[in-house]
């Protein structure tokens, strides 16, 4: 099997300090046959202060090195996880136009509120005891993803994690998914596979698998055909955890293949 882990990070995110050639190195030694860097470039950071650019000399610099390093061993891309475009999508073209034919792969997510909560990242956000409060937030970044995939397709390949809420909902003691908005995720589902565009399976350093197998089936129900596995690893340790069940899952669900990128372009990978 082609095995390749499409959603990573570096030292150019902000929760990360691993250098790329740590994570090649690490992708090498697992026997991945292709490593995409995807680092964050979100329109609002953690604490809600507008971004407005991506540093590419950096990330392409740093590409460089680490494929020299691992050079005939590791298809090493150059990617990019582009959070809350529906923000303002004439400067979420701007970023990936720079990028230039070097970019590969855009990861589309959304990770913070939008117009409240002073646009934290959810992960800054405490739902302990309040279930209205987690419900408001899926419904929230379900309506944020509907904007993504209906308004503004040319600014991700593949949608990523869309399960990214639950991670703190859960964390703070609900046990909730998105069973209870299986009508609006089908849709976002049936626009995404409308306009060619992929599913991420994000295994959340192996931590997320259970969650996705009602997913899968409703996005090949919805005539989803493209599907991503990434780790979401920002440690070279964590580099590729839960792919292999997550392919797994892809094929029991009914896949023929995995996908990766090129040029913005998908490639099936037979499973």
């Amino acid at each position: 099997m082609y095995f390749c882990d499409s959603h990573t990070h570096t030292q150019l995110s902000p929760d990360s300090d691993a250098p790329l050639e740590s994570m090649a190195r690490q992708a090498v030694s697992l026997g991945l046959s292709a490593l995409y860097v995807t680092d964050h470039c979100d329109l609002m950071d953690g604490t809600g202060r507008r971004v407005t650019q991506f540093d590419w000399p950096a990330a392409q610099t740093q590409l460089g090195r680490a494929r020299k390093e691992v050079q005939g061993q590791l298809d090493l891309r150059l990617g990019l996880e582009l959070g809350s475009a529906v923000l303002d999508p004439v400067i979420a073209r701007d970023i990936l136009a720079q990028g230039g034919d070097e970019l590969d792969f855009v990861l589309g997510s959304i990770h913070n509120w939008l117009g409240e909560r002073d646009n934290i990242d959810l992960y800054f956000t405490d739902f302990t005891g309040d279930p209205a409060l987690a419900r408001h937030c899926l419904d929230r970044c379900l309506e944020h993803t509907w904007t993504l995939v209906t308004q503004c397709p040319d600014c991700y390949d593949s949608l990523a994690h869309i399960i990214y809420p639950l991670r703190y909902i859960q964390r703070d003691g609900h046990c909730m998914d998105l069973t209870d908005y299986e009508d609006r995720v089908r849709a976002i589902f049936s626009q995404v596979a409308a306009t060619g565009h992929a599913l991420e399976v994000n295994t959340c350093r192996g931590n997320n698998l259970t969650e996705w197998p009602p997913l899968l089936s409703w996005f090949r129900e919805c005539g989803g055909e493209y599907v991503t596995l990434g780790s979401d690893a920002h440690r070279p340790q964590d580099l590729a955890k839960g792919l292999r069940e997550a392919a797994e899952l892809v094929e029991a669900a009914g896949f023929r293949y995995l996908t990766t990128y090129e040029k913005r372009r998908p490639v099936p990978r037979k499973l």
